[in-house]
């Protein structure tokens, strides 16, 4: 018989088999009734009191968070503490009690209603991710103001893989995840803090799976999201042929790299491939003496993690901790990537102006218009730069005159951290992320300010094809545009000395690595979960061979002649 699949898309990687526990969230009744104007106080009073307990619940979360993980991850749920009493919605909540004199369920839920709606309307992946949070809020408040106490936490008593339309961040934290193989939704984003939380607790996770309540009947299913698949009516020949792959994933999940990754090619050409992180404790377990080096540390989780920009001494702490754990290995530190997408994520509503040309509005022009934020970032990364091989990188670059802005503000931090006798890193490289259509142009000024470029092919596709976030990104690595950009960023680094990396999804892609390393690239860096299968494929090349394809791959005319040249290609070299 062949066995039924159903798709979805990865949130968190991993290949599981279980028994589902299907969970469906009680809907919730809003009453809808006007009050007399001697209610006013007793119904404020009422929704305040609901906010309180809902605040609590939240501290109880965080405190679980917590246990199972670490302070920066625990600050993820200090955005849901802030929003749940957030000045404004609370005092929208009042007005519309006192105005339109709505009782106090009814208010809160359109307000938030409002919230919800502004979100998804912006067409932004990363905002509509935040949508699920918001709801979590809205929810909890709504369930105290109604006086139902029940919880929609699912009551799972043995191991399973949840199946459900969409999840919490509490929702999740609240049930054991060592109870928790797998998770299925109909909703729910990469960027959400269920998905934030799902990797951090290695929880394979696949999103946008329609007809979920299909999964109902199943009694036992193989999630593999590894290839965004689920298998159902599966029988012991189908456990069988996993049986591999799941073992190889538990023992992931306990130890995140257990082989040495490759530092070269099959011939023997040097490869480096570095890692992507953005939590302290992403970095913590990992062994030094089997990696190379991260190179792109996310700083900007801070902030999302604290729901605020961290004063100098917390920013120290944490890349001084990082630099520690890495030993001598380089670390280069993405300065804080703000753009309007994860301004949200910070939950400060006002910071957002409507009449702002946010397109080409974000990453080190934000924070040179901000020059405060930027001068105490740097001044904690200069601080902490004696603790280990640190590096800065600025995100979004447009300009040659950004970076000699920036060199500026560090040649000024330096003489202060001088003066202040505090020692700093007299040798720390800067380097600068490739990643718009503006900057292409400004390569060789650019060339001269730096020690490396860094590609991040994700935005670079946006900026240079124009899809939207909300396309499928992997179908734009195989560009034309994609490939010419790199290889020119390639050309004027090989002309200067000046060595590049790629660090967006792209370096992950088998087939896409293939055409990296055909046009010049020899430095990558990827997330932890794709460095074992990145490493196998280095480990596998043969450049000689592999840089025969470069002059077809840049005579292509279409993204379907690049896919085919190196599906080909790989085929073939199996075989």
């Amino acid at each position: 018989m062949t066995v039924k699949k159903k798709k979805g898309i990865q949130i968190s990687r991993g290949v599981v088999h279980g028994p589902v526990f299907y969970f469906e969230k009680g809907q919730l009744s809003i009453p809808r009734h006007r009050i007399k104007e001697a209610e006013f106080d007793a119904e404020v009073d009422r929704f305040l009191e609901a906010v309180r307990i809902s605040k609590e619940e939240l501290t109880q979360v965080r405190d679980l968070v917590l246990d199972h993980l670490d302070e920066d991850h625990a600050r993820i749920i200090d955005a849901q503490m802030l929003a749940v009493q957030d000045e404004e919605m609370v005092k929208s909540v009042k007005d519309m009690v006192i105005r339109e004199k709505k009782n106090a369920s009814w208010a809160y839920f359109d307000v938030m209603d409002r919230y919800e709606s502004m979100l998804l309307q912006t067409l932004s992946d990363f905002f509509q991710d935040r949508t699920v949070d918001l709801h979590d809020i809205k929810k909890r408040v709504l369930y105290h103001l109604q006086g139902d106490k029940s919880s929609d936490i699912p009551k799972i008593t043995k191991p399973s893989i949840i199946v459900t339309e969409k999840i919490s961040p509490g929702g999740l934290i609240n049930i054991k995840h060592n109870m928790v193989l797998g998770l299925i939704t109909k909703e729910g984003g990469y960027n959400s803090h269920a998905g934030i939380l799902a990797r951090a607790f290695r929880i394979p996770y696949l999103s946008d799976v329609i007809d979920i309540e299909e999964l109902n009947n199943c009694s036992e299913i193989i999630l593999d999201a590894d290839n965004e698949e689920i298998l159902i009516d599966i029988d012991s020949d189908d456990v069988h042929r996993y049986t591999k792959r799941i073992r190889n994933f538990q023992k992931q999940r306990i130890q995140i790299i257990t082989d040495k990754v490759a530092s070269a090619t099959k011939n023997g050409e040097p490869f480096h491939i570095y890692l992507n992180a953005g939590f302290v404790d992403e970095v913590k377990p990992l062994n030094p003496e089997l990696i190379q080096g991260i190179g792109l540390f996310r700083t900007e989780y801070l902030c999302i993690a604290e729901n605020k920009i961290p004063d100098e001494e917390t920013q120290f702490q944490a890349y001084k901790s990082v630099l520690q754990s890495m030993g001598n290995l380089p670390v280069i530190f993405r300065v804080f990537d703000f753009g309007r997408d994860k301004l949200l994520a910070l939950l400060d509503m006002e910071i957002i102006q409507e009449d702002h040309v946010f397109d080409e509005w974000g990453g080190i022009g934000f924070l040179l218009e901000n020059p405060d934020i930027l001068k105490t970032q740097l001044r904690a990364l200069l601080r902490a730069s004696v603790y280990g091989n640190a590096k800065i990188m600025l995100p979004l670059v447009m300009f040659t005159e950004e970076l000699r802005q920036t060199n500026k503000m560090l040649d000024n931090i330096r003489k202060e951290l001088s003066r202040e006798s505090i020692p700093f890193s007299q040798t720390i490289e800067l380097g600068a992320m490739i990643e718009t259509s503006s900057v292409l142009d400004e390569l060789d000024s650019l060339s001269n300010l730096v020690d490396f470029f860094s590609i991040g092919t994700n935005d670079l596709a946006l900026y240079l094809i124009g899809s939207g976030r909300a396309v499928d990104l992997t179908k734009n690595y195989y560009h034309p545009k994609i490939f010419h950009a790199i290889k020119k960023v390639i050309q004027v680094g090989q002309r200067v000395g000046v060595p590049v990396n790629v660090c967006g999804e792209m370096a992950s892609d088998p087939y896409a690595l293939i055409g990296l390393t055909a046009i010049g690239i020899r430095s990558v860096s990827v997330g932890t979960s794709a460095l074992e299968s990145v490493s196998k494929h280095v480990a596998s090349m043969d450049t000689t061979q592999i840089e025969k394809l470069a002059d077809p791959i840049l005579k292509a005319d279409s993204p379907a002649s690049i896919y085919s040249i190196l599906t080909q290609y790989q085929q073939k070299d199996i075989t």
